[in-house]
C-alpha cells in the first residue's frame, strides 16, 4: 500500500536535512570557491616596471634564487616568495591561480578550526565568504608582491598555531613550524612572528594552566608542542642562511638585514644632525659627516653627491619639498650608490669588508667624541622616528582607514613602459595568457561592485563588532579561555592589531602613505574576525551557557 503523500514528504524532508546537515558546509564552500574562480577568471598578472619590486621576484625566481650570479641585488629580499613562484612554474600552474589556490586552502584551514570548536556551519560559511571574497584580493593577487603570498601563509600559520593549540599533538606543531619559517622567510617583518607567538604560548599556558592548576604542569605539557614547533622553524631560517652563504657568502636571510650592512647603517644613525626632519633617518649633513670621519665611506660621496644620488631624493622632494633621501628609500640608495663606486660589489666578501670598515671608522669617530652622537637601540627604531611618535595617534586612525578602501580591478595589463624583455619574462614565470587586452565582461562588473560597496559591509560589521565586544565585556566571567573559541578570538584579534600596530609606527615615523599592500595579509581575516566576534557577542548573551568543544576533543 503507497504511503500517503503527507508522509511522503515529511520523509524526503527529514532525508534533505539530513544531508544538508552533513553535506551542507562542503556543497557552501564548493559554491564559493567555484563562484570566486568565476569572479576572476579572466583576470592575470600585471605587468609592473618596478625593478626592485615585481620585476625582482620574477628574475629571482627563474634562477630559482639561489642559481643568479652576486649583484647588489642579488639576494636583497628573502627567498619563500621567489621560490613559490619558480615551484608554480615548474609544475606549469598559472601564478595568479596558485595565489588563489593557497589562500583558498589556508582559508579552509581556518573553517575546520571553526568547526573544531563548534561554529555553526551557516557562521563558518558567512566567514570564509568574508575571507575569499575580500576585494583587496582582485587587486593584489594581480600583482607578483610577496603580500598575496603572505596573505596566503599568513593564515594557514594561524590555522596551524589553533590546531596545535587545541590538540598539542606535535604533528601539527611541526608543519606549523614550517609555515612560520616560509612566513619569516617571505618578508622583513619578522618581530611580529615573534609577538604573535608570544601570544600564542601566553594562551597555550594559561588554559593548560585553569585545567592542571599549576603554571609547572602547564609548561611541562607544552614543553614537547613547543619544540615541536621551534625547531623546525629555526631549522628553516638556519637552512636559508645558509644558503645564502653558500651561494652568496653572506649568512643571513637577506642582505638587508645582512651584519656587516646593518652596522654601517647603524653607524650612520649615530651621527647626530644640527635638527631632525621627519621621514629622513640619515640627513645629507649626517652624510657630510660621515665622508669626513670615514675615508672608506668617503668613496661614495661623488655618487651620492652626482646624478644617482639626486635621483634617489626624488621621492622625499615631491612628497615634502626637501633635498633629502627619505627613509624608505635609503637603504637602497646607499646599496645603490655602492653598486656604483667601483668594486665594492664586485662579490659579497667585497661589499661585507666595505660596510664593516664604514661602521668601524664612524663608530671609532663617535666613541672618541670626534663627531656628535646618538644613541641607537637598533636600526628599526632610530632615534628620529622614536622623536616622531607622537605622530602615532593621528597615524593609527589613518592606517585603520585602509580597511574601508574601494577596491577597482586593474584597466590595463602592463605598465606603459614596460620593454619586450621584461614582458616576457612576465609571460614565461607567470604563466600568464598572451593576449594583450582583457574582454569586457560581467564578472570584472560584479568585482568592482563587490570593490565599491565592500567599506559599507565592513564599517557596519566593525559598529556591530563593537556593540558585540561591549555584550562580551559585559558577560566577561564567560570569557574564560577554556571556552575554545574565545582563543581564536584572542589569537585573530592580535595578528591583526600587530599589523596594524607596527604601520600605524611606521606611517607616524617613516613614511607617509602606501601602506594598503601591507595591510592585504589582515584585511580579509579583519573581516573573518568581526563575524566571529558578533557570534561569540550573541551566544554570551543567552541565558544558556554556551556548550564547549573542549569535553569532546581534549588534548
Amino acid at each position: 500500500m503507497a504511503e500517503p503523500p503527507r508522509i511522503l514528504f515529511i520523509r524526503l524532508h527529514s532525508m534533505l536535512s539530513s544531508v544538508l546537515r552533513r553535506y551542507g558546509l562542503a556543497v557552501g564552500l564548493l559554491v564559493l570557491i567555484v563562484f570566486k574562480f568565476w569572479l576572476v577568471h579572466t583576470e592575470d598578472i600585471y605587468g609592473s616596471a618596478t625593478e626592485y619590486d615585481a620585476l625582482w621576484y620574477l628574475g629571482a625566481a627563474r634562477n630559482w634564487y639561489w642559481g643568479a650570479p652576486y649583484s647588489w641585488t642579488a639576494f636583497v629580499r628573502p627567498p619563500a616568495y621567489p621560490l613559490f613562484i619558480a615551484l608554480v612554474h615548474l609544475c606549469a600552474i598559472p601564478l595568479r591561480i596558485a595565489i588563489e589556490l593557497l589562500q583558498i586552502g589556508a582559508y579552509l584551514v581556518l573553517v575546520t578550526v571553526f568547526r573544531r570548536v563548534s561554529v555553526p556551519r551557516s557562521v563558518c560559511l558567512l566567514a570564509f565568504a568574508a575571507m575569499l571574497l575580500h576585494p583587496a584580493s582582485f587587486l593584489f593577487n594581480n600583482h607578483t608582491m610577496s603580500d598575496s603570498f603572505y596573505a596566503g601563509v599568513l593564515p594557514l600559520a594561524l590555522g596551524g598555531l589553533l590546531l596545535t593549540l587545541f590538540s598539542g599533538k606535535p604533528g601539527h606543531a611541526i608543519w606549523t613550524g614550517v609555515t612560520l619559517g616560509i612566513l619569516w622567510n617571505t618578508r622583513e617583518e619578522s618581530i611580529l612572528i615573534l609577538a604573535m607567538l608570544v601570544v600564542f604560548f601566553a594562551v597555550a599556558l594559561f588554559r593548560r594552566r585553569s585545567e592542571m592548576g599549576s603554571w609547572k604542569e602547564a609548561a611541562r605539557f607544552w614543553t614537547k608542542p613547543a619544540a615541536s614547533m621551534l625547531v623546525p622553524l629555526a631549522l628553516l631560517v638556519l637552512t636559508v642562511d645558509v644558503a645564502n652563504y653558500h651561494a652568496f657568502h653572506s649568512f643571513s636571510k637577506s642582505e638587508l638585514t645582512a651584519s656587516s650592512f646593518q652596522a654601517a647603517y647603524k653607524a650612520l644613525l649615530r651621527i647626530k644632525p644640527s635638527h631632525q626632519q621627519r621621514f629622513v633617518s640619515v640627513s645629507t649633513e649626517a652624510l657630510e659627516t660621515a665622508y669626513k670621519v670615514s675615508p672608506t665611506f668617503a668613496r661614495l660621496k661623488p655618487q651620492f653627491e652626482g646624478d644617482l644620488g639626486h635621483n634617489w631624493q626624488v621621492p622625499a622632494f615631491t612628497t615634502l619639498g626637501i633635498h633629502e633621501i627619505g627613509a624608505p628609500w635609503f637603504h637602497w640608495a646607499l646599496r645603490s650608490v655602492a653598486a656604483n663606486s667601483g668594486d665594492i660589489h664586485s662579490s659579497a666578501a667585497h661589499a661585507n669588508r666595505f660596510y664593516q670598515d664604514v661602521a668601524e671608522e664612524i663608530n671609532r669617530a663617535c666613541d672618541e667624541g670626534r663627531v656628535p652622537q646618538r644613541f641607537v637601540l637598533s636600526t628599526f627604531l632610530d632615534p628620529g622616528a622614536l622623536a616622531n611618535i607622537r605622530y602615532l595617534p593621528q597615524s593609527f586612525p589613518r592606517i585603520a582607514g585602509l580597511f574601508l578602501l574601494q577596491f577597482e580591478t586593474i584597466a590595463d595589463r602592463d605598465d606603459a613602459i614596460l620593454t619586450a624583455s621584461q614582458r616576457a619574462l612576465y609571460d614565461e614565470m607567470t604563466g600568464r595568457r598572451a593576449s594583450s587586452s582583457r574582454p569586457k565582461r560581467r564578472s570584472a562588473a560584479l568585482e568592482n561592485f563587490i570593490g565599491r560597496y565592500h567599506r559599507i559591509f565592513v564599517a557596519g560589521m566593525s559598529l556591530l563588532g563593537c556593540a558585540g565586544l561591549l555584550i562580551a565585556i559585559w558577560h566577561r566571567r564567560k570569557l574564560r579561555l577554556r571556552n575554545p573559541l574565545n582563543p581564536v578570538l584572542v589569537l585573530l584579534a592580535a595578528s591583526i592589531l600587530l599589523r596594524v600596530t607596527l604601520f600605524s609606527y611606521l606611517d607616524a615615523t617613516w613614511w607617509i602613505g602606501g601602506y594598503e599592500r601591507y595591510l592585504f595579509p589582515v584585511m580579509p581575516l579583519y573581516s573573518c574576525f568581526l563575524i566571529l566576534l558578533i557570534y561569540r557577542a550573541w551566544s554570551v548573551s543567552r541565558r544558556a551557557p554556551v556548550r564547549s568543544a573542549e569535553g569532546a576533543r581534549s588534548p
